[in-house]
């Protein structure tokens, strides 16, 4: 099947586009300068698109805003009023995100299909197991439930013949996202945005999301991707760049192996691989590093590494290598300096 493929502002999605990262600012929307700094720092580090949740008339304008001052596709995540979508799409977002189920009725709907299509915004309709309402139990499982719903709300898409939709079928269960996501993908040509609902804190809500998207990300299912954490932005973008990385969706992303410790251990490794990290996030190349605790590790278990840097065994002297191979000992800062130079050459 022929995928639809299309542009949300500067970016394409759809057929043979990579798989965009998404997050959503965490705080009210008025709070301009905040979410302008925290999508910045997002866009920084590897996001695609930022949403934003529009309550009220105020957050229409500051989005306005908001959009004035970045550089990713600005999302206006909009319920219950779908004024607030015209009011956006007049405000120049990059993209509507609505549920259906709640935006006041079909002909509501319809004007803002119509509006969209009138600027060639695209919108992202969002089906789930919690907003089921009259189809629940119509079929032999929830994921079927989910596509007949659906199927109502893409026959008034058809109806106005408007193309430029992402659908979003979320569960916060990761077998149930899989079987949702595998039958739209063979049913439907639109675009699909991946995602478990209410995952968690950071690592738990990895581990749930990861069951549910990797699996679907290997398919080759999926053309954007959320992992929502009730914890720092940050770790949502590196979430999905690690499942991007891993699932060889994307080939932009670098790898970190970290040394998990023990006893052969001299130095203090976590702080180096925290500002490793923290280097790493800003590299868009397909380079693993190792950051190891002492040379039998460096040397041994991370040879396949392009690069690493593991404790030498005397205090803030560090052993440098590729490919398993020792490059020289270096005082701390000189061994930063030197990899990630190798890193930049790469």
């Amino acid at each position: 099947m022929e995928r639809y493929k299309f542009n949300i502002g500067n970016k394409m999605i759809g057929q043979g586009c990579p798989c965009l990262i998404q997050s959503m600012g965490d705080r009210k929307t008025t709070e301009i300068d905040y979410l302008v700094s925290e999508t910045n720092t997002l866009a920084s580090i590897g996001l695609d698109m930022m949403r934003f949740s529009i309550l009220d008339e105020d957050d229409t304008r500051a989005i306005k805003e908001i959009k004035k001052r970045t550089t990713v596709p600005i999302i206006a995540d909009i319920h219950f009023d779908y004024r607030f979508a015209l009011m956006c799409i007049k405000a120049g977002v990059d993209k509507i995100r609505i549920n259906p189920g709640n935006i006041g009725g079909e002909a509501k709907l319809r004007a803002v299909i119509q509006a969209c299509k009138e600027k060639h915004i695209p919108m992202r309709i969002g089906v789930n197991s919690g907003s089921l309402n009259k189809y629940r139990g119509k079929t032999a499982s929830k994921a079927d439930d989910i596509l007949l719903a659906l199927d109502e709300t893409l026959s008034i898409f058809k109806e106005e013949h408007f193309e430029e939709v992402v659908l979003s079928l979320k569960s916060s269960n990761p077998d149930d996202l899989k079987e949702i996501y595998e039958k739209a993908y063979s049913k439907y040509p639109y675009p699909l945005h991946l995602g478990l609902t209410e995952s968690g804190f950071a690592t738990l809500g990895t581990i749930k999301s990861a069951l549910g998207v990797y699996p679907l990300l290997k398919e080759g299912i999926g053309d954007t991707i959320r992992i929502s954490l009730a914890d720092d932005r940050v770790e949502e973008i590196r979430a999905c760049k690690t499942l991007l990385k891993l699932a060889k969706r994307r080939t932009d992303i670098p790898d970190m192996i970290v040394c998990p410790t023990c006893g052969r251990t001299l130095i203090d490794l976590k702080p180096i691989s925290r500002e490793i990290l923290s280097h790493l996030d800003h590299v868009f190349k397909n380079v693993t590093v190792a950051v190891m605790g002492c040379p039998v590790n460096g040397i041994g278990e991370a040879k396949d590494a392009d690069f690493g840097i593991a404790g030498s065994g005397t205090k803030d002297v560090y052993l440098l290598f590729t490919k398993g191979q020792p490059l020289g000992l270096f005082e701390k800062e000189e061994a930063l300096q030197k990899l990630y130079q190798m890193i930049e050459e790469f």
